[in-house]
């Protein structure tokens, strides 16, 4: 398996970042089943192409968002709105605690990343991220998130 992941970060991408919805910074790793991460970088896109508006937008075409070509999305936070679109544009997103993304990309690749329910995210997220039930991701696959 061979796949793109894109997270949430600050400016330096050292950090996730909580909201994916509004973040203009966002590194993006390559994952190879067999050599592992395969690069990373961060990018920069402008407000206008947040994921917030993007999602919105009815002349979306994925193929024009870096973004957008991933298969899987980590981000400290999302809607469940915003899942289910993602979906639909063939990215699996997933709400995690782990802070670091080198670490959360290491985690993922080891197959012990946590994800967070996104309902649980939802109900807590005016106060702590810590209340949520989590889940194990597998080989990129985090199960009970379909």
């Amino acid at each position: 398996m061979k796949a793109k992941v894109a997270v949430t970060t600050n400016r330096n991408g050292d950090k996730l970042s909580e909201h994916a919805g509004h973040g203009v910074f966002f590194k993006i790793y390559g994952i190879d089943e067999q050599e592992g991460l395969t690069g990373s970088k961060v990018i920069k896109i402008d407000k206008e192409h947040t994921l917030h508006n993007l999602l919105h937008s009815p002349n979306l075409n994925p193929a024009d968002y870096e973004v957008l070509q991933c298969q899987i999305l980590l981000t400290g936070g999302i809607g469940t709105g915003a899942i289910n679109k993602l979906m639909q544009l063939g990215v699996r997103a997933y709400i995690i605690q782990e802070t670091n993304p080198d670490e959360a990309i290491k985690q993922l690749i080891e197959g012990s990343l946590k994800a967070m329910d996104p309902n649980a995210y939802q109900h807590n997220h005016q106060h702590s991220h810590e209340h949520g039930e989590g889940h194990g991701c597998q080989g990129g696959d985090c199960h009970g998130h379909h």
